[in-house]
């Protein structure tokens, strides 16, 4: 039988698409805050927002009525007839947020107009209303959120760790702070501020302050406008690509979207540039006429349609492409080093006197090598047309070219006696030695990868890590949200063999890293980026199963590898080969690439 559900069960309903998580509620309350046309924004959460999360602000403010009537489902100021919704400009118009999350813990909403001599306290639970009655404040709202999903016990058993938790709130609270950089926003979280930052003068100044000073470095320029859209912002210079795939936004008309299909736009332009596996930062602004995009697709507002989104990939693509070519060739000036450049002392030069007056002159000459031979240098021989008086004088004489003998050595041998003799290196890349049935060619990256590979496997299995200790620990400072994930669970990284300690301060002290990592600063902070890369696309649970464990030691095996060099002894080369053929299968990498081949009698025949 049919019949219409009571408000508080719709409500519930209601609650689960718009209140996913903590960082759901702290989404929907800072951006109804910057919609209210406040300048600054605090948030304050305690226990990663599971016992409070707490939004002031100093906006316009709401009467006593509308601090009641925003409770009610489909109670908003942004819209009132249809026709708005194609003209949408501001962050929230479902009134959908505070009935949603009034359904599922206990809020306390403080607020005073601007102008007002009292504001108003007003109290809802799950059960309904409570109170609502007068109180001193200062003039904008004081949100208070206490004891999220306390009615929905099945829904607050799922709720991740207090680390994952605080990182998606790191996340949401970003992505607000990146579009809205002229006004001051703060996160506290258990009294201990992670962000306090003050109205930015421009967008690349607050990119700084969420993602570091390094990042500036690594930003290229990004601005066009067209009829179909304009596109501003940064893109990431290809050398500075990551193995981990955060620092990539989209934002349309001042609002973050996530966008699958923009994202392969920006990663074709950056194709053949960056190494496989690894992705550029990204921080694009699109500004497109209301009419022409959809942002009421979900309640999460995450989901945007375009109305020309072929044409919109095409000249994203291109965009992009014009500006890593035109940033590739801009010298650039750090102006947060401390240090002043290096510029050479007087006594290096000397001046010169003359007809063009006094003029500095290097006291110093450099020889950079004659591309061609000096003509002392070159052998002559008097030519048969000279010998008949017929020739200009420049044609009497022709260089003789002098006699090669041989034609290099295309194999160079680098076996040392012992163990290692036999064993040839090919180009830095390959070594090769004789078998009976062959000559046995050795790709040694992908053999050294699958070699690292069973062995992190093998440790993931058994949980039985090895690490190698770094002689002095390094510290290694990281973005909240990276720092969060790695102390998500310190266990879970002694597992895989680092030895990473909380030195405080968002900060980290590596003490011990895997087998086959580098110890030195440089190959310990790449190491950390590896496995936050590895750690953002296994997933809290990602060591539980045996398909998940594969990918982490693959991911870690190829970062293993990746940048070392090549070469090896003789010596180290018979090693290579001995535990090559020791792995489960040593015929191919753990990316499915052949690591060897025998190169037959009947092949050298066949060639020659």
């Amino acid at each position: 039988m049919l019949k219409i559900l009571p408000p508080n069960i719709s409500n519930l309903i209601a609650a689960g698409e718009v209140v996913q998580r903590p960082s759901s509620v702290v989404k929907e309350l800072v951006e109804n805050a910057i919609d209210a046309g406040s300048g600054s924004v605090s948030v304050i959460v305690e226990d990663a927002g599971k016992t409070l999360i707490q939004v002031i602000d100093d906006g316009c403010g709401m009467t006593p009525e509308e601090a009641r009537l925003c409770f009610e489902r489909h109670a908003t100021s942004k819209i009132s007839e249809a026709s708005d919704l194609s003209s949408i400009m501001t962050y929230g118009f479902r009134g959908e947020a505070l009935p949603s999350i009034a359904a599922v813990a206990e809020v306390t909403l403080r607020t005073r107009r601007k102008g007002a001599d009292t504001g108003t306290e007003t109290i809802f639970t799950p059960s309904g209303f409570v109170s609502q009655e007068e109180a001193a404040m200062p003039e904008g709202t004081n949100i208070a959120v206490r004891n999220i999903f306390y009615s929905l016990p099945a829904r607050r058993k799922f709720l991740k760790s207090d680390n994952t938790e605080l990182r998606q709130i790191i996340s949401e609270f970003s992505h607000v702070a990146l579009c809205r950089p002229d006004i001051g926003v703060r996160l506290v979280h258990n009294g201990k501020d992670i962000y306090n930052l003050k109205r930015a003068n421009s967008l690349k100044q607050r990119i700084l302050e969420i993602e570091g000073k390094d990042m500036g470095k690594e930003l290229i320029d990004v601005s066009t406008s067209t009829r179909i859209i304009g596109v501003s912002g940064f893109v990431g210079n290809p050398q500075d690509a990551r193995r981990s795939a955060g620092n990539q936004y989209f934002f349309v008309n001042g609002r973050y979207f996530r966008s699958p299909y923009f994202h392969k736009a920006v990663m074709k332009a950056y194709d053949k540039l960056i190494p496989e596996g690894t992705y550029p930062s990204y921080y694009l602004f699109f500004n497109v006429a209301p009419e022409n995009v959809d942002v009421n697709i979900h309640p999460a507002k995450t989901e945007v349609k375009f109305e020309n989104e072929t044409e919109i990939f095409e000249l994203l693509t291109a965009v992009v492409r014009e500006a890593l070519g035109r940033g590739s060739f801009i010298p650039t000036i750090d102006f947060d080093h401390d240090t002043l450049p290096d510029i050479p002392a007087p006594s290096q030069f000397h001046y010169s006197k003359g007809s063009g007056g006094n003029r500095p002159v290097s006291g110093k000459k450099t020889d950079y090598g004659a591309i061609l031979p000096d003509a002392a240098d070159v052998p002559w021989h008097r030519s048969a047309s000279s010998a008949a008086g017929g020739a200009l004088p420049s044609a009497e004489f022709s260089p003789s070219v002098p006699e090669v003998s041989g034609y290099g050595h295309i194999f160079e041998d680098s076996g040392t006696a012992g163990s290692g003799a036999g064993v040839i290196q090919i180009s830095s890349r390959y070594i090769a030695t004789p078998m009976r049935s062959g000559l046995l060619i050795v790709d040694v990256r992908r053999a050294r990868e699958r070699i690292f590979y069973e062995r992190y496997l093998r440790q993931l299995d058994d949980s039985s890590p090895i690490s190698h200790q770094v002689l002095f620990p390094c510290a290694v400072t990281l973005p909240p949200e990276r720092y969060h994930l790695l102390m998500e669970d310190p266990g879970r990284l002694r597992q895989l063999g680092f030895d990473i300690e909380d030195a405080g301060d968002f900060t980290i002290s590596v003490k011990g890293l895997p087998e086959g990592f580098g110890t030195d600063g440089e190959a310990v902070r790449k190491a950390v980026d590896d496995i936050v890369a590895a750690l953002m696309d296994a997933g809290p649970d990602g060591l539980v199963k045996a398909s998940a464990r594969e990918e982490m030691a693959r991911k870690l095996a190829r970062a293993a590898v990746s940048g070392t060099d090549t070469r090896i002894s003789g010596d180290e080369a018979r090693l290579l080969v001995d535990t090559l053929f020791s792995c489960a299968e040593p015929e191919i990498s753990p990316a499915g690439r052949k690591c060897m081949f025998i190169l037959t009698e009947q092949d050298i025949e066949r060639h020659l």
